[in-house]
């Protein structure tokens, strides 16, 4: 693959930014590695696993039932045009300043690396969906995935949220190139969601996000308390031990915001703690999954 071949353009690019230093930036060698995993082991598994081998385990804990379900309906995509920004400064601003630069070049570094493993988390997720879903992107970021998602609730809609809002204005501003209306976006804490958000989401989701969140517990209570009954939180993550014992160095040495990661029992056990009635893992690909929660019904 290209990806894998000279240094890339992009970060031929990054190096020559005279207002951002390669500490300000997702580490070269971070990018060259999720690069080389992508090129190695996703992109081959993903096709593997299209052909019918099965490259991970198999489902662990109580899957959601009863889903999905006529939708929630668009709600504040009908209400907000521009991005929603917070009146004060959230006391975990210094965790995204990081974000703030990189929102222009973002999606570019992650995309080979976070393209194959959204792919197969959607194929779960839109299991979840109606056509008038309204969804939670939780760490929206620039907004790639959320893109994806609206495109399955044509009669829904998806909000982005994300802390960081040089993010956010990036992600809207493709949106809207894109023609893309039933979306709305706000900046917004994981773990202090806005209480206009309450009750209000069918689907909340967070892919390759969660592992930034400084307060887990507080990020899934958030969530919950954000979810209509019967509802479900999906977090994409890395999961299993060899993984993220192999990446801890590197995350914490390269990755802005970086703060840990779970495995696909510690997932179980965060959702079951913030009030899930139920919570499994769902094995992706190598390395990552999703971890799904349901809230009670009513």
């Amino acid at each position: 693959m290209a990806m894998l071949g000279a240094e890339p353009d992009v970060v031929r690019k990054l190096r020559a930014l005279p207002a951002v230093g390669m500490k300000q930036v997702p580490g070269v060698g971070l990018v060259g590695v999720l690069w080389w995993y992508a090129g190695t082991v996703l992109y081959p598994s993903q096709l593997l696993k299209r052909r019918g081998v099965q490259v991970v385990g198999d489902v662990v804990g109580s899957e959601p039932s009863g889903l999905p379900r006529p939708g929630a309906g668009r709600r504040f995509s009908t209400r907000h045009s521009e991005p929603v920004l917070m009146d004060g400064v959230s006391h975990n601003a210094h965790l995204v300043e990081d974000f703030d630069r990189l929102a222009v070049w973002y999606d570019t570094l992650v995309r080979p690396f976070s393209e194959p493993v959204f792919d197969e988390a959607l194929r779960v997720i839109a299991r979840y969906l109606a056509p008038d879903s309204r969804v939670l992107d939780l760490g929206c970021g620039p907004g790639r995935e959320l893109r994806r998602v609206a495109a399955l609730v044509p009669e829904g809609e998806v909000v982005g949220a994300d802390l960081a809002a040089g993010m956010l204005r990036s992600a809207h501003d493709a949106a809207r190139r894109q023609g893309i209306a039933n979306c709305a976006f706000f900046q917004a804490d994981a773990g202090r969601l806005p209480p206009r958000f309450d009750g209000a989401f069918d689907v909340v989701y967070s892919s390759l996000a969660h592992h930034h969140f400084p307060d887990p517990d507080a990020a899934a209570r958030s969530a919950l308390r954000c979810l209509r009954p019967g509802g479900v939180y999906c977090i994409v993550d890395p999961g299993p031990r060899w993984f993220t014992t192999l990446s801890a160095p590197l995350g914490r040495l390269a990755d802005p915001g970086w703060i840990g990661w779970h495995t696909p029992e510690e997932f179980r056990m965060l959702l079951m703690r913030a009030g899930f009635g139920t919570a499994c893992w769902v094995p992706l690909l190598p390395g990552l999954g999703l971890a799904v929660g349901q809230k009670p019904a009513d």
